[in-house]
């Protein structure tokens, strides 16, 4: 049965306010006063509820006191002017909801400001699609975000349920994806993009800490230059690091030291088909022979854009002339007679497909990944 709380949280995407009845301020106050934006100071909150439930306590900070008499929990000002009174389940609940208010506030913030939001007066979702080919957005960062944030920023469409891996870790929750799409003053969609965000119970310090370790056992992916595949923390990864920074490649497994510096990017492998992807990515390139330029760049974008996910398929068919599209390792264009794909780690690695043979690519590589 839920629980009718005394408060209401409000966030729009600065503060988070909390609402209540003149009863009710004291509790409002302390969550906002002496609680604030503190995780920490919420968590310990949270703990003092959880201990012996019929044992007395009590908890001073710097506006209020929380006074637990074995039964009710009474939040007073340290004045000793305004106090009320609350069951433990009810304070719990609402300490629950501000962590997760607090929480996803904070996740916005760390989104926008590690993705570059709003550079020169521009918009979340231009930012992000023009990032990975603009010199104003270079290298990586690892972000984790609630799905409720993804939905909330502007242009970010996070992907359906079933496109999502899941079991990563045995923490039941995959790798978010989230499209974005930015429109021009009529609502036509532009330009697109997909952004890949870690999974849940993924902790970035310990990732960051094992990056070097991991490279020393990655396996370079021969058909594309620099990309290799390696496990980073437990987690099954694809990356890049710069072939004219870092010698003798391709390499198994990496012995240069310092190699850590020269990774460009890092993402999760979010393919569990138990097909051998890298494989089907390189057949399906050589489905055509008209490709004007290098064709891994094509074998990069089957491999690292699409991964064998029907959704991202039914996207890239679905393209008008005009549409772009920026993925972990490719920049797409679809113009009416030709597809042009930039390589965004490799800088002036480019090819051309003729659009219906692009189509065939597409359909042959789909075939390989789930003839299995």
């Amino acid at each position: 049965m839920a629980i009718s709380l005394p408060v209401r949280f409000r966030s729009d995407g600065v503060r988070v306010a909390v609402e209540t009845d003149p009863l009710h301020a004291p509790l409002r106050d302390f969550l906002i006063n002496d609680l604030g934006e503190d995780v920490s100071a919420i968590a310990r909150a949270q703990g003092r509820l959880n201990g012996d439930a019929a044992r007395p306590w009590q908890e001073l900070y710097r506006y209020h006191r929380l006074d637990f008499d074995g039964t009710i929990v009474h939040v007073r000002d340290v004045a000793g002017w305004a106090s009320c009174d609350l069951d433990p389940a009810v304070l719990r609940q609402c300490l629950d909801e501000y962590l997760q208010q607090v929480g996803a506030l904070q996740s916005r913030r760390s989104l926008e400001r590690d993705l570059g939001q709003a550079r020169n007066g521009e918009p979340v979702a231009t930012s992000l699609a023009l990032g990975s080919v603009s010199p104003r957005k270079q290298g990586w960062a690892l972000i984790q975000s609630p799905r409720a944030v993804l939905e909330d920023l502007a242009g970010l469409t996070p992907h359906p349920d079933g496109c999502l891996p899941h079991g990563v870790l045995g923490t039941g929750s995959g790798p978010c994806w989230a499209d974005l799409a930015v429109l021009d003053e009529s609502g036509t969609r532009l330009r697109g993009g997909t952004k890949t965000f870690m999974p849940r119970g993924i902790d970035p310090e310990r990732l960051m800490s094992e990056l070097g370790n991991a490279l020393t056992q990655a396996r370079f992916i021969s058909a594309v230059p620099g990309a290799w595949s390696g496990v980073v923390a437990g987690v099954p990864v694809h990356g890049y690091v710069d072939p004219d920074a870092v010698l003798r490649l391709p390499c198994e497994p990496i012995e240069i030291g310092g190699v850590a510096r020269h990774v460009k990017v890092f993402f999760p492998e979010l393919a569990d088909s138990g097909v051998d992807l890298e494989s089907a990515a390189s057949s399906a390139s050589a489905f055509t022979e008209s490709v004007y330029g290098p064709v891994h760049v094509l074998t990069a974008f089957l491999l690292h854009d699409v991964q064998s996910h029907r959704h991202h398929l039914e996207i890239v068919r679905a393209a008008h002339p005009g549409w772009e599209h920026t993925g972990n390792a490719c920049h797409l264009r679809v113009d009416a007679q030709t597809v042009r794909l930039e390589h965004l780690w490799l800088p002036g690695h480019a090819c051309e497909v003729p659009t219906r043979e692009f189509a065939g690519v597409l359909y042959e590589y789909e075939r390989l990944t789930t003839a299995a």
